[in-house]
C-alpha cells in the first residue's frame, strides 16, 4: 500500500517540504534572508534620514518640535543625537539642557567632547572656552585635561 507523503510549503521559496523538515529547510536560507534582511533596513535607515533632512531644512520648527519630543525617550543615544540635533539648529540653551539631563544621568568624558565639539562647529567658542573649563574641574585624567585645554587654545585662536 503507498504512503501518501506530507509536506509543508516553505514560507521563503515556496518548495514543498516533508513535514519535521521545514527547520531545516528554512535554515539553508538563513544567510539569504540575512542579507535581504540588511539591505530592507539599509533602505528604511535612508529613508528615515532623508525624512529628517528634508522636515530639518524646509520645515525646521516641526523638525525641533520632532527633536523635543524624541529627546524624552530614556536612551542616552537618542538623547544625545537630540543635543547635536538642537545645537546645529542653533537651539543652544534647549541643546545645553539636554547636555546637562544626559550628564546627572551618566557623566562621561565622551558625552563632553561631543558637546563642545558640537558648540565650535556653530562658532559658539565662548561657550566652548566656559565648558572646557568646567570639564577641567569634573574629570582628573590628564590626558582629557590636555585634550580640554587645547580646545581652549584653538577656541580662544577663533575669537
Amino acid at each position: 500500500m503507498l504512503k501518501l507523503m506530507e509536506y509543508e510549503i516553505c514560507p521563503y521559496c515556496g518548495k514543498e517540504i516533508e513535514v519535521g523538515e521545514i527547520y531545516e529547510h528554512i535554515m539553508e536560507h538563513m544567510e539569504e534572508i540575512k542579507k535581504e534582511e540588511f539591505y530592507l533596513i539599509d533602505q528604511m535607515r535612508q529613508q528615515h534620514y532623508d525624512l529628517l533632512l528634508d522636515l530639518k531644512r524646509n520645515y525646521p520648527s516641526i523638525f525641533i518640535k520632532f527633536v523635543e519630543e524624541l529627546s524624552k525617550e530614556d536612551d542616552e543615544k537618542i538623547k544625545i543625537f537630540c543635543m547635536k540635533e538642537l545645537i546645529s539648529m542653533h537651539e543652544f540653551e534647549k541643546g545645553e539642557k539636554l547636555f546637562r539631563e544626559i550628564i546627572e544621568r551618566n557623566n562621561k568624558k565622551e558625552i563632553w567632547l561631543e558637546y563642545i565639539i558640537m558648540l565650535n562647529k556653530k562658532g559658539q567658542y565662548r561657550k566652548s572656552i566656559d565648558i572646557c573649563n568646567e570639564a577641567l574641574h569634573v574629570f582628573d585624567d590628564e590626558e582629557f585635561k590636555a585634550r580640554m585645554k587645547r580646545i581652549i587654545k584653538k577656541a580662544r585662536d577663533r575669537l
